[in-house]
This record gives structure tokens, sequence and C-alpha cells, in this order.
């Protein structure tokens, strides 16, 4: 039995152990930090991406199901993280072949001329069949603003091809659209032909403080580092200040290049101290207060 800290409670199927089974993925998602909400929807999207992946295989008549989904919210939330697992997720339960997630911006899909735009689209989506095709910041076809798309002949040629793509491979690539949560939503309202397939909107929410500071945790503890009190503590006042700076801040992406511009510092104090090359692995893998004070200017 696994869940993702929610009510709902699904059963994994019972089937051969492979790679991307059902209960590793889950259980991924479930130590995601934050994202409670996006959690819970996640449950209504297994419980019914397995129904749907059943009757595919009886061959049972059903209504067409809209798994497309837009995702809205500030960058470094999770976002793109969500897309892959949503992949995994979905060849999990059977309902996509292989679950890849192909990563893709205005940049890759509009071209400089009219007539190749199409071709791009169209790339994009055969190399995502039988798994997700990310958008990222997917408003920018319309110009970036998410405004109406008529100005812009190149944006309207990528809109419409995907639109026509996604007809044509409806049961073989699930298409979820990103960005800011404004802009999203116009440039849905503004393109009747995208917000009758895309249904579902998953907002992520910004992390707060305490959350960004455990993911700040999570990546010291991947790469082996070890935190002295003294760091933990100008760490977590680094990263409250940086929380109350900005209304709309919750992004780890900042928090990454916090911890990036910490080991230079701290390999710079080791390299200078006599004789680091005997220092035991505990020693060079340790950060100090010093360490962090060396970034934050505290």
């Amino acid at each position: 039995m696994m869940t993702i800290s929610t009510p709902l409670h699904l059963e994994v199927p019972k089937r051969p152990t492979v790679e991307d089974d059902l209960g590793k993925v889950l259980k991924e998602i479930s130590d995601l930090i934050g994202m409670e909400k996006i959690k819970g929807e996640l449950n209504k999207l297994i419980a019914l991406g397995s129904l749907v992946a059943l009757r595919r295989q009886r061959d049972i008549p059903m209504e067409r199901v809209s798994l497309h989904m837009v995702f809205t919210g500030p960058p470094g939330t999770g976002k793109t993280i969500m897309a892959r697992k949503i992949g995994r997720l979905f060849k999990a339960i059977g309902l996509l072949r292989k679950g890849h997630c192909i990563e893709v911006d205005r940049s890759k899909l509009v071209a400089g001329y009219i007539g190749q735009t199409g071709k791009l689209v169209m790339e994009a989506v055969k190399d995502a069949q039988d798994g997700v095709l990310f958008i990222d910041e997917a408003y920018a076809l319309a110009g970036g603003t998410g405004e109406i798309a008529s100005s812009d002949s190149f944006g309207d040629e990528a809109v419409q091809t995907l639109l026509k793509m996604m007809e044509d491979y409806r049961d073989r690539v699930v298409v979820i659209v990103a960005g800011y949560t404004s802009p999203m939503r116009r440039f849905m309202e503004n393109n009747p032909g995208l917000k009758s397939r895309f249904t579902r909107e998953l907002e992520f929410e910004s992390y707060n403080s305490d959350q960004l500071f455990e993911i700040f945790k999570y990546m010291v503890h991947e790469g082996n580092y070890v935190l002295e009190p003294d760091a933990e503590y100008e760490a977590a006042k680094y990263i409250k200040d940086l929380d109350s700076a900005r209304e709309d801040f919750g992004n780890a992406r900042a928090v990454r290049t916090f911890f990036e511009r910490i080991l230079p510092a701290q390999a710079e104090r080791i390299a200078s101290t006599p004789g680091f090359e005997s220092l035991p692995n505990e020693k060079l893998l340790t950060v100090t207060g010093d360490d962090v004070r060396a970034i934050t200017g505290y």
C-alpha cells in the first residue's frame, strides 16, 4: 500500500518489479519538500490514469479524457521536477510506454521564418511520443506576455501545430505547459483550442523560508557535506532574509546558487590550511560558519 501523504490510498499493482515501479515513484514524490496540494491532485490523476489505462487494455469504449496539464507558479518551485516524475508515474500505471520527459521552450519550438516552426513542433511531439512534452514559459509562444497571439505569426504557427499534434497523438503523449500564473491563465484564455485541451491546472506555491532551508540541507546532504552548528545558523538566517526580501519569493534555484557559492569559499579555507592534504575526510567535507559568512557578508 503506497500513498502520497493524502487521504486517498492506492494499491500498487502486483507485477514484476521494474525501475519505474509505482511505489518507487510515489515514494520519491512523497519525499519532495512541500507541494502538499500538488500531491493531493496527483492522487486524483493516478486514480483517473489507472482507470484509463485499464480500459484501454480491455478495449472498453470510453469518453475521451484529457490528461494534459497546466503548471502555474513562480520559477524554482518544482514544476520541471514534477513533470519528469509524472512521466514516470504514468509509465508505472501503464498509461505511457516510456514515460520520458522532453523539455522545450519557445526557442526550441519557434523558427525564424514561416514554415519551419511547424516542423520543430512536430519533431518535439514525436520525440515525446509515449512520454511527456514539457513546455516551459509557454506563454512566450504568444510573444511572452500571455496576451493574444495574433501579432506573432511564428508563435501562432507553433500553437496551431501543437493543437493538431495533440489530436494526432492524443493517446501517445501528455503535454504539460508551464509558467507564471497570471500570464499562463491569460495565454490559455486567449487560445480557445488550448483551453479546451488543458482542463487541469496545478498551481505550485512558493516555498516558505523553512521549506527553503530544508531544501538547502538536502543539497548539503546530497553533496556529502556536513554543516557545523554555526554554519547551519548562518545559512538559516540568510535564507530567511531572502524569503522576507521578496513577497513572491519561493525559488529553490536561488538556494542552490547560495549552496554552490559556499563551496569555493569552503575550498579556499581548506586549501589555505597547512598540510591540508593530510586532513581527514570529515574535515574536507565540513562547512563552517566562516564559509557561509564569506558569502553572506554577515
